[in-house]
């Protein structure tokens, strides 16, 4: 079992590491702050020992650390590990503003079924059960998620029940079941912007994504 370093810290950046497992390019460790593919969220970047990581995924119930190349050191051995941060960093940004436009984009157009999500450092594309949305109501949506961000609403993480594997996300009066990674407060995120895209009969896909910094 790896432990979970960015369930510790979403803001821990580095890492030493002893290497449990390598099939060909793909490692696994008894700790890591590479957040793995899961609940939307792309799977981090950045590098072992100097060697690039392309991705983390979940196999077989194991944290996997895909690198460019097959690695030259062995089950047993130290590695530094190291995210890329500023990629990490506007993924978590954007994840906590997922979950804020979601509960605005209910509370205009109606509580609807999310067919599908996925949140990386450009935009994260989320996936509705809707007859039609009104392009106006995308807008107002958009107004309402952008003044509840400068309120500089604190947002918090924590396990449902004691459960390390069930964990939420929470900010102001919106609660929701996440075990991804997150910024500390809504004046980390920036003013977002969303744009509806129809994607046949009842899909409407939601674009949120923010200004750059």
């Amino acid at each position: 079992m790896t432990k979970k370093l960015y369930y510790q810290d979403a803001f821990q950046q580095s890492f030493e590491a002893k290497v449990l497992r390598i099939e060909n390019n793909y490692i696994v460790l008894d700790q890591t702050c590479f957040y793995p593919q899961g609940g939307g969220q792309v799977g981090d970047r950045g590098e072992l020992n100097g060697i690039p990581v392309t991705n983390t995924v979940v196999k077989e119930g194991a944290i996997f650390h895909e690198l460019e190349v097959v690695p030259t050191f062995r089950i047993g051995d130290i590695v530094e590990g190291k995210i890329d941060w500023p990629r990490r960093y506007r993924t978590m940004c954007l994840h906590s503003a997922s979950h804020i436009m979601e509960y605005y984009l209910f509370k205009i157009c109606g509580k609807a079924e999310r067919l599908g999500s996925n949140v990386d450092d450009r935009r994260d594309s989320s996936t509705y059960v809707y007859e039609k949305i009104d392009p106006l109501q995308i807008r107002e949506v958009e107004k309402l998620c952008n003044d509840f961000i400068l309120k500089n609403n604190e947002i918090a993480v924590g396990f449902v029940g004691g459960d390390p594997e069930c964990r939420y996300w929470k900010c102001g009066e919106i609660e929701e079941l996440c075990g991804g990674t997150h910024p500390k407060n809504t004046s980390e995120i920036g003013r977002i912007s969303l744009k509806r895209e129809r994607k046949g009969a009842r899909k409407e896909l939601i674009i949120t994504t923010i200004e750059k910094r």
